[in-house]
């Protein structure tokens, strides 16, 4: 395995200091790490692809950031002069460099947002998910790409969803806030900071013990065109479809938690520019997949035309005192205790109830497979075993290939 650390150039004087807010929740999180695969036509060498890498990174604002916890427990995004994004050559599987890199934490305060591995497989890029959620993934890989065929990209500006610029008629029912205000101030009888040194305990401390197992789902040409045609006849998106044919499996209710964009704009800059909603549904045996698809539909039909369900989730965890967010994920490390911690990671998913689905459908990539010589096959993406899901769903699909990921802890 031979490694090549990128060296950054700026292309601007930049002086970047933002919150991390409504994504907070990802900071202290032990299993955070996106990872995109794509496979290219034809063979690359190991150079150029180093070569384009290093320029790409160069060009995104959040990949020349590190993150900082100040005293108080604010943490923020700010300058950092030495990146640590890295490039790799080696033989390693798809799923032994994810195996390998999960319980290796990326060192986030430095500045290591992106490796990214030369394999057999394909070009396999993990990232930290503060760096940006699966959409900004696309896009860096969009930039290299680019940058392998020869063009020059411009600066791009980090961009993230906060309280602050919400859509105006989000937010969360008014009988919410002092719930809210009374967990911050039962957290604040004995609030604690926490910083990196703790995180790299709890991360160490969680993967003694623990695992994950990936599988993977191939769709392509008639086999595919099927699947979209039956979510069609049924008059559901795809999404709907395959979260009904998951939920055959799962006994009671399904939960079911949706990775839903939040680029209003249509911008394309890396940041955390996502939200998310919940289906909660029984499957009905007695009713086809189509039926029951149609059932999912609705219910996410009546959040998704809500901008007050859309963007709940973010109001609402945006609104918890910060500190209080990681140590819901520490508690579900097993590493931090406390009775309101302890309480409101059993409520929130944190604890021994987590969602049953929480699937992640990127659809028909939106970025150009073709870029001069170079053609992109096929995509992959395999999010994260995050501290709130059980059973994670990647989808994405590229030309005529569809890849359906899942990704489970052992």
């Amino acid at each position: 395995m031979t490694c090549h650390e990128v060296t950054v150039i700026n292309h601007e004087e930049t002086h970047m200091r933002y919150k991390i807010e409504t994504e907070r929740v990802d900071l202290f999180d032990v299993n955070i790490i996106i990872t995109m695969m794509v496979k290219l036509e034809k063979k690359t060498s190991s150079e150029a692809l180093a070569a384009a890498f290093d320029k790409a990174i160069s060009v995104h604002e959040v990949l020349n950031s590190k993150v900082v916890i100040e005293e108080n427990g604010e943490a923020y995004y700010t300058d950092n002069e030495t990146p640590q994004s890295s490039f790799t050559v080696t033989q390693m599987s798809l799923l032994d460099l994810i195996s390998e890199n999960e319980k290796i934490r990326f060192r986030i305060e430095e500045g290591e947002w992106i490796r990214c591995f030369d394999s057999p497989d394909g070009l396999v890029f993990m990232m930290h998910h503060l760096g940006g959620d699966g959409k900004s993934l696309l896009y860096f890989i969009e930039t290299f790409m680019s940058v392998l065929a020869g063009d020059d990209p411009a600066f791009v500006p980090f961009k993230n969803l906060t309280l602050d610029n919400l859509p105006e008629d989000s937010g969360i029912p008014l009988f919410y806030e002092p719930i809210i205000r009374s967990w911050n101030e039962k957290w604040f009888k004995d609030k604690k900071v926490f910083n990196f040194e703790d995180l790299d305990k709890a991360h160490k401390n969680f993967w003694k013990d623990h695992s994950t197992r990936i599988e993977l789902t191939r769709y392509e040409g008639a086999e595919l065109e099927q699947l979209i045609r039956s979510a069609k006849d049924a008059d559901v998106t795809l999404t709907s479809y395959l979260i009904a044919d998951m939920a055959k499996s799962i006994p009671g209710k399904t939960d079911a938690g949706i990775a839903v964009g939040g680029r209003e704009d249509g911008n394309r800059s890396m940041g955390n520019q996502a939200t998310g909603i919940s289906v909660e549904f029984g499957y009905d045996t007695k009713k086809s997949v189509a039926e029951n698809a149609r059932k999912v539909q609705r219910l996410m039909m009546k959040k998704l035309s809500n901008y007050k369900y859309k963007y709940f989730i973010l109001s609402f965890m945006g609104r918890l005192d910060d500190t209080l967010k990681d140590a819901l994920n520490l508690e579900h490390a097993g590493y931090f205790h406390s009775d309101i911690s302890s309480y409101l990671a059993e409520l929130l998913g944190y604890g021994s109830k987590s969602r049953d689905l929480s699937v992640t459908n990127l659809t028909r990539a939106d970025i150009p497979l073709e870029y001069g010589d170079h053609r992109i096959t096929e995509i992959i993406l395999i999010p994260p075993v995050v501290s709130y899901a059980k059973n994670v769903i990647g989808i994405v699909t590229a030309g005529d290939v569809m890849y359906i990921a899942r990704h489970v802890y052992e």
